[in-house]
């Protein structure tokens, strides 16, 4: 399948899941499922299935690292820039002033 494809395919299984999310018909269900409450086994696996398709998301949809970024580097960081660089900020530097009231002789 192609990467468009699968983006398709799990953004609607998200939109699927965000309708499914509050399971009115469970509300005034007292049986047991599993030793639980119905709504809490439905909770359960309403966030192993959740849990699922966004890991899926993770690993077909999230846009590949830019070449040379170091590992963990949102997308669009420019090569050899710390983390926490904003994309396109890189080689752009500020002095740190100090803290309000503490003048030179602070």
């Amino acid at each position: 399948m192609t990467r468009r494809r699968w983006a398709t395919l799990l953004y609607a299984a998200l939109a699927a899941l965000y309708l499914l999310h509050n399971d009115l018909w469970l509300w005034n269900d007292s049986r047991l499922w599993l030793g639980l409450p119905a709504g809490l086994v439905y909770h359960i696996g309403f966030c192993i299935a959740v849990s699922a398709v966004l890991g899926l998301t993770v690993v077909f949809v999230w846009p590949p690292a830019v070449p040379g970024a170091p590992p963990g580097a949102p997308p669009g960081a420019a090569p050899g820039a710390p983390l926490g660089t904003p994309p396109g900020a890189a080689g752009q530097t500020r002095p740190i002033p100090p803290p309000r009231g503490q003048g030179e002789h602070g």
